[in-house]
C-alpha cells in the first residue's frame, strides 16, 4: 500500500494522497516536501520506482531484494539509502532487523519496506495529527526524524537482550543445562548480527555527517552529529553486550565442568572406600582350605568388622586430609 503526504510550498496544513496519480504530480512538481512510503507493496507497486519515478535500476533492485547492509549512494538529484530497524521480541530471543530503503531528495522522502515497521507507523501517525510541523523544515529534517526514530528503537532491543543475558546469569548457577546453552548461543547471534547492523548505519550517518553526500543545511547537520552520536553508543552497547554473552558462555562452561569435577570426586571417592573392601572380600573369596578365621563361627563377622574399619578409617583419613 502507498501512502503520501504532500505539504505545498507556503501552505499551512499537509494533503494525504493515496492515488498514484497526484503522487507522481506532486513529486514531479519539485515544489514543496512530499513523502511517500511504500509500505507492504505490491510487485506493481514496486515496479512504479523505476517506470513512473525514475530512480535507478541498482537501487530498485536492492529494493526488491531486501537483504542489503546498510549503506548509502548518491544518484543524479538524490540519495538512496538503506537502514535497518530493530523491534523487541515478543517471544523467543533472536531479535531479526528490517531493511528500509530510502530515496531521498531536495523535495522528497520516499520510504519503502516489505513488512511493518513500527517507527515508520509512528512516523504515519505523527503525520496524520500535525504533519506540516514534522515536514515544514524541509526534506534534511524530515530524514533525520526518520532515521532517529529507526536509531532509537535499537535502545528497547538491546535493554531486552540485557535483561535476558542477567536472567541466563542466574539460571547458568541454578541449573545449568542444555537449553541454557543454546539460549546463549542465540543470544550471541543476535547481538552480534545488532552490532554489525548498528556499525554499518553508524558508517551510513559518518559519511554524511562529513560531508561526503549531498550538502545539508548547518541546522539539520548539528541533528545528525545528534543521531550519529546515539549510532556510537548503540554500538558500544552492543559490544558491551557481546563481551557479556561471551562472559556466560564461559562461565556456563565453568560450571558444567566445575559439576563434572564434583562427580567426578564423588565416584572415585566411592570407588576408593571400596577398593580395600573388594581386596578383603577378594583374599577370603579364595578357595583354600586353612584360612583363620575361615573356619570359626564369628569369622564371617570378624571380616566384616573390619571392613568397617577399614572404611571408616579411609573416611577419617580423607577429611583429615580435607579431600572431601
Amino acid at each position: 500500500m502507498i501512502h503520501a503526504y504532500y505539504l505545498p510550498k507556503d501552505a499551512q496544513s499537509a494533503v494525504y494522497l493515496t492515488e498514484i496519480g497526484p503522487i507522481l504530480d506532486a513529486f514531479r512538481g519539485k515544489q514543496g516536501l512530499l513523502w511517500v512510503d511504500f509500505a507492504e507493496p505490491t510487485p506493481a507497486e514496486t515496479g512504479l520506482l523505476a517506470d513512473a519515478f525514475a530512480f535507478h535500476p541498482v537501487a530498485v533492485q536492492a529494493c526488491r531484494e531486501v537483504t542489503s547492509q546498510p549503506l548509502v549512494h548518491g544518484y543524479d538529484g538524490y540519495l538512496f539509502m538503506v537502514i535497518h530497524a530493530a523491534s523487541v521480541p515478543a517471544r523467543g530471543d533472536v531479535v531479526e532487523t528490517t531493511e528500509i530503503d530510502i530515496f531521498w531528495g531536495r523535495h522528497f522522502v520516499l520510504t519503502y519496506h516489505q513488512v511493518p515497521v513500527r517507527s515508520i507507523d509512528a512516523m504515519r501517525e505523527s503525520c496524520g495529527r500535525d504533519c506540516a510541523q514534522l515536514m515544514s523544515r524541509g526534506a534534511d529534517f524530515l530524514m533525520h526524524a526518520l532515521a532517529d526514530t529507526i536509531i532509537d528503537n535499537f535502545t528497547p532491543v538491546l535493554d531486552r537482550l540485557e535483561f535476558l543475558i542477567e536472567e541466563l546469569e542466574i539460571q547458568i548457577f541454578r541449573n545449568p543445562t542444555d537449553a541454557i546453552l543454546h539460549r546463549i548461543l542465540d543470544i550471541k547471534q543476535t547481538v552480534s548480527h545488532l552490532a554489525r547492523v548498528a556499525g554499518a548505519q553508524r558508517d551510513v550517518v559518518g559519511r554524511i555527517v562529513r560531508g561526503e553526500m549531498a550538502p545539508i543545511t548547518k541546522q539539520a547537520m548539528a541533528y545528525w552529529h545528534e543521531a550519529y552520536d546515539h549510532l556510537v553508543r548503540v554500538v558500544q552497547t552492543a559490544e558491551t553486550h557481546r563481551d557479556l554473552i561471551n562472559t556466560s558462555r564461559d562461565t556456563y562452561m565453568s560450571v558444567v565442568s566445575n559439576r563434572l569435577n564434583s562427580v567426578m570426586k564423588l565416584l572415585t571417592f566411592i570407588t576408593t572406600v571400596f577398593m580395600p573392601l573388594t581386596f578383603l572380600s577378594g583374599i577370603y573369596g579364595m578357595n583354600y582350605v586353612y584360612m583363620p578365621p575361615k573356619d570359626e563361627p564369628w569369622g564371617f563377622y570378624a571380616c566384616l568388622a573390619a571392613m568397617a574399619l577399614v572404611a571408616v578409617g579411609m573416611i577419617w583419613f580423607f577429611r583429615r586430609r580435607r579431600w572431601i
